[in-house]
């Protein structure tokens, strides 16, 4: 299932390659390290499909599939309790 940013959250990346996400309704900032900002930037490219963005961040970093996909999943939990991105249910 697609995963779309939320309405209001900004996203950046600082010059030492740390992810930001800032959610506009509470101004809270999310903090993420570089290997976040690969596999947010792998998401973006692969339309959201967190499969196909797992499958490009294992393949890159020569890591375990399975092992990359629950890391990566992990990740979006934390970013769908925060607010900051939902599933795409269409």
């Amino acid at each position: 299932m697609p995963l779309h940013r939320e309405r209001g959250v900004d996203v950046t990346v600082n010059p030492d390659g740390w992810l930001v996400l800032r959610c506009g309704q509470t101004g809270e900032e999310h903090f993420y390290p570089p290997p976040f900002t690969v596999a947010w930037i792998a998401l973006q490219r692969w339309g959201g499909n967190p499969h196909l963005a797992t499958d490009e961040i294992a393949e890159m970093w020569q890591e375990d599939r399975s092992e990359t996909f629950t890391a990566v999943e992990k990740w979006l939990d934390e970013l769908r309790s925060a607010g900051l991105i939902r599933d795409d249910l269409s």
